[in-house]
């Protein structure tokens, strides 16, 4: 399993809203430029998080989209599933019983376990921690000159 490109833009657009100023509006082409997202990729990043309820918009002079809740309550792997569905490393552990050996197979309660894991870590880390942690570090460089920390596909 890898983390596409659009989910990590989709969590570096609300990590840009969480770094504003609560309740200030910004453009989305501005979270675009600051995070090096595609501006073809962001309208409907943004319409997704605006249909879960993170993201507020409003039209007109001083307008533009901000967060619409406390970044307390987005945890990454919220994210990622509003974006990408549910995750799982493995085929077996989708839910509806996709694999036909689940009860005699020896690998499945390893992925189950590592999929426990990783969603532990994902549901327990914020917007607003990794606001807290992009706060405590600056703004060094992310060393390809975009706004985006990792690689995605």
């Amino acid at each position: 399993m890898e983390i596409t490109r659009k989910a990590e833009y989709a969590i570096a657009a609300l990590l840009d809203l969480a770094l504003l100023p609560p309740g200030e509006f910004t453009l989305s082409k501005d979270i675009a430029k600051r995070q090096g997202i595609p501006s073809n990729f962001l309208p409907q990043i943004m319409a997704a998080l605006s249909r879960h309820g993170w993201v507020d918009s409003t039209r007109g002079a001083g307008g533009g989209v901000r967060l619409a809740v406390e970044a307390e309550t987005i945890t990454l792997q919220a994210v990622i599933e509003v974006i990408e569905g549910p995750i799982a490393i493995n085929r077996c552990l989708v839910g509806g019983g996709s694999c036909p050996n689940q009860a005699g197979c020896p690998l499945h309660h390893v992925w189950a376990r590592a999929q426990g894991a990783m969603l532990d870590v994902l549901a327990g880390t914020t917007i607003a921690d990794l606001a807290k942690a992009k706060r405590a570090i600056g703004e060094k460089n992310t060393g390809d000159g975009t706004g985006v920390c990792c690689g995605g596909s």
